[in-house]
Order: structure tokens, then C-alpha cells, then sequence
């Protein structure tokens, strides 16, 4: 596992990023440039993170930064309730939109300096695509996806009552479409999160079989020993 501090932000990395990183690039042609895939989604996962967390911070909570299997995570130590709906999908939108303004950056960069090929080349394409590409899909309505969280604090500022019921539904809508579409194109990997979010949506709020409490346990006390008799003689 791995520890720092970036911007006064703690952040730690553990091995399944790094494994799954280097699972997704598997397909490159050479080892380096699967070393240079992991570069380039460490960065931009990592800038996506710095999104939410400096924009969290900037609302007075404390953050830090996991970056796991599953991508990133950023905590904040004041609860969500005290955000309110409007603050929480700002924090959730930043993320998405820093990775969007720098993948934007970069390629005009290359535009204005390239082309580029070679390794070179791998890193710049792969850093608009990730960042442009994978952005833009975080945004879509899905739960745990930063679109979900702004569809459900939208949601609980139209419709505070019923929010929680559309949420679910459309939720579950988006999961369903996620896995036809990663089936379609054969994107295994996706296919793989997209069933894992279906089957959260389908067993969310199912309730769960009572546990039968165990009855308490009691022992009664021995008799006590029989006094020996006393024989005269």
C-alpha cells in the first residue's frame, strides 16, 4: 500500500489498482506500454479524485483519497445531510469535470505540437481517451457513478418524497442498458461491473430473513450433598 500527501490531501493507493490497471492493459503490444497504461490511469483517476476532494474541501470538510479496484474514492467527514443536495452535486460533478477540462487540454496541446507516435504517442491518446471518454460515462445516471449522485440530488430537490422510488427505478434501467451494451460491443470487463451493478439494484431493499434470537441459556443449581448420618454405637 501506498501513502502520500498531494495538496495537503492524504492518498493511498493499494495493489488491486494496480492489479486491475494492469489487467485492463493486458492488451498492449509491449510490457512498456502497459507500465505507460498504468501511468495514465493512475493520473487520471487520481486528478478526477483531486476533483471531488479540493471542491469538498473548499465546503470546510476534511478529505483524503483511496484509489482501489474499483477506481477511486473520496471521503469527506462532514455528513451528506449537512451538504445539502445543491453542494453534493457540485463535489460530485467535479470530479468528471476536471478530467473532461484536462483531457480537453491535452489534446489541444497535441493538436498545437504533434503528432506524436511511439510511446509518446500511447500516453497522449490514451490520456484525452480516458479522460474525455471515461468522464463523460461517469456522468451517466448510475448508481455508484458521479451521474448517479447527481440524478438522486437532483431528484431530492424536485421530487424530495418520491426521489428515492425514481432513483431506483432508473437505476435499475441504466444497469440493465450498461450490461446489453458492454455484452453487445464485447467489452468483457464492463459486462463484468455493469452484472455487478445490476445485481445491486435487483437486491437492494429487499429485506433481509429475521434472525431468531437464541434463547438464554440457564442451569439450575445441583442439590446439595446429603448429610451423612450419625450411627451411635
Amino acid at each position: 500500500m501506498i501513502s502520500f500527501r498531494l495538496l495537503r490531501i492524504p492518498v493511498t493507493v493499494r495493489p488491486s489498482f494496480l492489479l486491475i490497471a494492469a489487467l485492463l492493459g493486458l492488451s498492449a503490444a509491449r510490457v512498456s506500454l502497459v507500465f505507460a497504461w498504468i501511468a495514465v490511469v493512475f493520473v487520471s483517476i487520481l486528478l478526477h479524485e483531486m476533483g471531488h476532494a479540493l471542491t469538498a474541501r473548499a465546503f470546510g470538510s476534511e478529505v483524503e483519497i483511496e484509489l482501489n479496484a474499483i477506481g477511486g474514492l473520496t471521503s469527506w467527514t462532514v455528513p451528506e445531510e449537512e451538504f445539502g443536495p445543491g453542494r453534493r452535486a457540485v463535489v460530485a460533478a467535479a470530479g468528471s469535470g476536471v478530467g473532461v477540462v484536462f483531457g480537453g487540454l491535452v489534446w489541444l496541446f497535441a493538436s498545437l505540437t504533434g503528432p506524436y507516435f511511439g510511446l509518446a504517442g500511447f500516453v497522449v491518446t490514451n490520456l484525452i481517451y480516458v479522460n474525455l471518454f471515461w468522464g463523460l460515462l461517469n456522468w451517466l445516471p448510475i448508481r455508484p457513478l458521479d451521474g448517479g449522485h447527481l440524478f438522486s440530488s437532483l431528484l431530492e430537490k424536485i421530487a424530495p418524497r418520491r426521489g428515492e422510488t425514481i432513483a431506483n427505478i432508473v437505476f435499475m434501467i441504466t444497469a440493465a442498458a450498461g450490461l446489453t451494451a458492454a455484452l453487445y460491443f464485447g467489452l468483457t470487463f464492463v459486462a463484468l461491473l455493469a452484472g455487478w451493478l445490476l445485481f445491486g439494484e435487483l437486491t437492494r431493499g429487499r429485506p433481509r430473513r429475521p434472525q431468531v434470537p437464541i434463547p438464554p441459556m440457564s442451569f439450575d443449581r445441583p442439590p446439595p450433598d446429603p448429610e451423612p448420618e450419625e450411627v451411635d454405637g
